[in-house]
C-alpha cells in the first residue's frame, strides 16, 4: 500500500509580480476519542492502514514546512469533539503557518446524534475555538498581495453579516481567494456528488434539485435568502478569483462565472493540493 501523499498541482493567475505558493488540506478527520468514549468512525478514516488520517496529515504539514508554504485548511480537521482530538490539534498547529475555514465535523460531538442547527453550533464552537488561531466565523489575511478570506458555511448557510464583511475585504482592492468548507453549487459538481449520494451537499442548491433530496437533507441544505444573496455576490464579485473548498470527498475543478472553484478530496485518503498563484 502506497502511503505517500498525492499532491495535486494547480496554478492560478491573478496578476502578481512575485508568485506565491500554499498547500490546501481539507477533511483530515482525526478520530482520537477520549478514554471514556473510545475511538469512533475508525473504519471510515483509517481504512488503508492504522492511523492513515494522522499519517497523511503529518506528511502534508511536513511538506508545507519544508517548502516554506502556508497551509489553507478548509475544515473537518477533527471528526468529532474530544479532548484527545484537541490535543492533536494543539500539538501540530502550534508551529504551523495556517489559515482555517470551519467544517461541520468541527462542531459536532458525533455527527447524526443531535440536531445540528445554529444553536447547536454556537454552543459547540466554544469547545473548538480555543484550539484554532483563525476566527471561525470569518477571517482574512493578506499574503504576497493576495487576500485570503475564510468564512464558515459548514451548515450550508452564509449570513448577511459575512457577506458585508466580504464586501469590506473586496474594498481593499486585493485579489481574493475565498476558502469555505462547503463548495458552491454547480450542476456538474452536483451530478458528480450524487452518483454516490442522495443529495449534493452543496451551498446554494436550486429548489428543483432540493426537491429530489430526502426530506432531512432538503431541510438541512435549503439556502435562506441571506445565503442566496451571498452566493450571488460571490459569483459576481470580480475581485474574488477563486473559491477553495472540501466537504464532498472528491477532487473537482470548475469555472464559475469567470472564477475557478477548486474542491479537494479528503486528506485522510492522501490527497492535498499545492497552489502556485502568479
Amino acid at each position: 500500500m502506497n502511503r505517500n501523499l498525492n499532491i495535486i498541482h494547480s496554478e492560478l493567475s491573478v496578476g502578481l509580480e512575485k508568485p506565491i505558493r500554499f498547500l490546501h488540506i481539507t477533511d483530515t478527520h482525526i478520530t482520537r476519542g477520549d478514554p471514556s468514549g473510545g475511538r469512533r468512525r475508525e473504519t471510515i478514516f483509517n481504512t488503508h492502514y492504522e492511523n492513515c488520517a494522522e499519517d497523511y496529515f503529518l506528511q502534508a504539514i511536513a511538506y508545507a514546512k519544508e517548502n516554506g508554504m502556508p497551509v489553507l485548511h478548509t475544515g473537518d480537521m477533527i471528526d468529532f469533539l474530544s479532548q484527545s482530538n484537541f490535543d492533536f490539534m494543539d500539538e501540530h498547529f502550534r508551529d504551523l503557518d495556517y489559515m482555517y475555514a470551519a467544517g461541520n465535523h468541527d462542531f459536532c460531538h458525533w455527527v447524526g446524534r443531535a440536531k445540528e442547527d445554529y444553536a447547536y453550533k454556537w454552543e459547540k464552537i466554544k469547545q473548538i475555538a480555543p484550539h484554532v488561531q483563525s476566527n471561525l466565523y470569518f477571517d482574512s489575511r493578506i499574503i504576497g498581495g493576495v487576500n485570503f478570506v475564510t468564512l464558515d458555511d459548514s451548515y450550508y448557510l452564509i449570513s448577511d453579516g459575512q457577506t458585508e464583511m466580504l464586501k469590506a475585504e473586496a474594498a481593499k482592492g486585493y485579489p481574493i481567494i475565498l476558502a469555505m468548507h462547503v463548495p458552491l453549487y454547480t450542476k456538474a459538481l452536483a451530478e458528480l456528488v450524487m452518483r454516490k449520494n442522495p443529495c449534493a451537499y452543496l451551498t446554494g442548491a436550486p429548489e428543483e434539485l432540493l426537491l429530489t433530496y430526502p426530506e432531512d437533507r432538503r431541510l438541512q441544505q435549503t439556502p435562506d435568502e441571506a445565503t442566496r444573496r451571498a452566493v450571488a455576490y460571490i459569483e459576481n464579485e470580480p475581485l474574488i478569483k477563486a473559491i477553495i473548498a472540501g466537504h464532498t470527498h472528491l477532487n473537482h475543478e470548475e469555472e464559475i462565472n469567470g472564477k475557478m472553484q477548486y474542491v479537494t478530496n479528503v486528506s485522510c485518503e492522501g490527497d492535498v493540493r499545492e497552489f502556485l498563484i502568479r
